[in-house]
């Protein structure tokens, strides 16, 4: 199939990019890390799972908003681009928030891409608390085929609300280090 063969009628939730490092790094804040990225320009190496990914995404957009340059690495995926941090192979790196709880006793989150505080890292700063406009991640959702009519596009994106909207479900969510969207299917062409 190609992209242009689906129908987007709901997206649930997202996993939100972070930067990380080793606990042992010298970076123990957003601001450590800046300030040694605007004296080193470059220096500052980022895995993050693939090119063009959320990762580098963020990567870029984090650039651009602390006024640093540092130098994306990218991985074959998320587990790889981990690996890289632990093994201080890349200074830091952007991944998505639910690998502090894998691998939170040997990695530090310094900030998280989500609208406000996560439930999982309630510690953590956004991005935003500290004046940096960068939220988003990898979001998830379904898809239809193109020639699915009308009412049961509505009915699938309802059905998805409503589970979305279940106590036990948030909680594994939230948990998890999920952010909870509710992104129906009459505001995904706005959203898109």
């Amino acid at each position: 199939y190609q992209t242009d063969d689906l129908t987007p009628v709901h997206y649930f939730h997202y996993t939100p990019d972070a930067i990380f490092v080793t606990k042992d790094s010298q970076f123990k804040t957003l601001q450590d890390l800046i300030d040694y990225a605007k004296k080193n320009p470059g220096m500052v190496t980022m895995s993050g799972s693939g090119s063009n990914s959320s990762n580098n995404l963020a990567q870029v957009r984090f650039n651009e908003l602390a006024g640093v340059k540092t130098t994306y690495i990218p991985f074959s995926g998320t587990g790889p681009a981990v690996t890289a941090i632990l093994g201080k192979q890349t200074v830091a790196g952007f991944n998505y928030a639910p690998s502090g709880i894998a691998h939170g006793e040997k990695m530090r989150m310094l900030a998280v891409a989500a609208e406000k505080r996560m439930p999982a890292f309630p510690d953590v700063p956004t991005f935003r608390e500290l004046g940096f406009d960068l939220v988003g991640g990898a979001y998830r959702g379904l898809s239809v085929p193109k020639s699915t009519p009308e009412n049961i596009r509505l009915k699938v994106s309802d059905i998805i609300s409503a589970i979305n909207k279940e106590p036990s479900f948030v909680k594994k969510m939230e948990a998890g280090g999920f952010v909870l969207t509710d992104i129906t299917y009459k505001e995904m062409p706005k959203f898109m």
